[in-house]
């Protein structure tokens, strides 16, 4: 350790860069009696939850609420490929199967064809 970390050590003590503030203490003559908001068009507040119901609107009516009901569909029929159609490789003709490839092919594809 150098002398001049050891001489700022030893004449002051470490102080933090952060203060606190201490306990908050919450302010006693805090109102919390209902108001209606500043912006209301209204400026008096309901007298019940039920009548603020009937005349709220929250991306539609709330009043009336019924939950939503899906037609039935009617049963799909079974699907079948059509004339000429397959839904599988396996199902077409051996013609249009994946060739297999013999030994010597598969070291002429292995080594680059380099030895051809």
């Amino acid at each position: 350790m150098s002398a001049s970390k050891v001489l700022r050590a030893s004449t002051t003590g470490r102080t933090p860069l952060i203060q606190f503030l201490g306990k908050r203490s919450i302010p006693e003559p805090v109102d919390h009696t209902p108001r209606p908001h500043p912006a209301a068009p209204t400026k008096a507040l309901p007298n019940s939850f039920a009548e603020y119901r009937k005349e709220a609107q929250q991306h539609g009516p709330l009043s009336g609420y019924k939950p939503a009901t899906a037609p039935r569909a009617p049963r799909a029929p079974s699907i079948s490929p059509g004339q000429g159609q397959v839904f599988d490789r396996s199902q077409l003709p051996p013609r249009f199967w994946r060739l297999t490839l013999s030994k010597q092919e598969m070291e002429v594809v292995e080594s680059g064809g380099a030895m051809v």
